[in-house]
């Protein structure tokens, strides 16, 4: 691909369907805060569901970047099969982990100790975050199959499948709302959970083709698929990198459940939290544009980084 054959209309065409994703995912956090704000007891449940999506976002970290390496490195189906292995591996790792955390004398000295949670937030918070367990092995699988789809050009049914991930998550969130005595947090977490699931059959559904145009490209694994060790060896950065960013959720609940007013402040941040990501989301959406359209001797460079500053100001 030649520099000046990556025009800002092309650009702009492959990182649409993508930006409206990131938009469609921002508008989940004020849904849900305005779901739980009109249920029973609803700073205790604000508070709840804040701490067990920011616990959730830890958990989920690791796998944040499987759509990155998808979309760099799923190019035969040797390279393809040996990412879709590492990502069981990857899900099952933190799958389990949050299992850990979830096991009582675990969750007591997280949740009551460290952070320092009322009693009435705390148990709403374990039964939110039970509810959240399948969500980190959910994100991965999802990720690993939009990958796929951007590898191929695919953006738009990225899109299509957040469509499935928003109309399942707010027809479950008005169910459970309307028609079950569930706190608000629990209602909440549920949704993005059956949204999220949703989400990885229909990307699956969807990436069908491009999966099996894949599984018929002959050839080596080569480079960072080369082995589970090369492939482990370059993802490291990448989930540390998301580990990092991510890490700083719990951290920022840590000193809140701490200070002063503790509990409306608590209730507070998923709220800001949500108004923010609706602002970051763009961005969010540029970096597998990047990667998808740079080229192997970073011939669109130039181009991505006209882009890149424009949409930054």
């Amino acid at each position: 691909m030649n520099d000046e054959h990556l025009t800002q209309g092309r650009i702009f065409r492959f990182w649409s369907p993508l930006a409206a994703t990131w938009l469609m995912m921002a508008v989940e956090g004020p849904f849900l805060a305005a779901i739980i704000a009109r249920l029973g007891e609803p700073t205790y449940n604000l508070a709840a569901y804040g701490v067990a999506f920011s616990l959730a976002l830890v958990m989920e970290a690791p796998v944040i970047m499987l759509m990155s390496a998808a979309t760099a490195l799923a190019r035969n189906r040797a390279s393809y099969c040996r990412l879709r292995t590492f990502t069981h591996a990857l899900n099952a790792a933190v799958t389990l982990a949050m299992v850990v955390t979830l096991l009582p004398p675990v969750y007591r000295l997280l949740a009551e100790g460290l952070i320092g949670l009322p009693p009435e937030v705390a148990s709403r918070t374990h039964i939110a975050l039970l509810l959240l367990l399948p969500w980190p092995a959910t994100i991965g699988i999802r990720r690993l199959y939009q990958g796929v789809l951007i590898r191929h050009g695919l953006t738009r049914r990225v899109a299509y499948g957040t469509v499935a991930r928003l109309v399942a998550m707010f027809g479950t969130a008005f169910a459970l709302a309307r028609f079950t005595d569930f706190e608000g947090a629990w209602v909440g977490t549920a949704a993005l959970t059956m949204g999220v699931s949703c989400e990885a059959i229909a990307s699956r559904f969807m990436a069908s083709g491009a999966i099996r145009t894949l599984l018929d490209t002959p050839g080596d694994a080569t480079g960072a698929t080369s082995s589970f060790g090369a492939l482990s060896r370059f993802y490291y950065p990448l989930a540390l990198t998301t580990l990092l960013s991510l890490g700083i959720h719990p951290v920022v609940t840590f000193f809140v459940g701490n200070s002063r007013h503790s509990l409306e402040s608590l209730a507070v941040l998923p709220v800001i939290g949500s108004l923010v990501f609706i602002f970051r989301s763009l961005g969010l959406a540029y970096q597998e544009v990047v990667i998808a359209l740079i080229g192997d001797e970073h011939q669109g460079y130039r181009g991505l980084r006209t882009f890149g500053l424009t949409l930054s100001l």
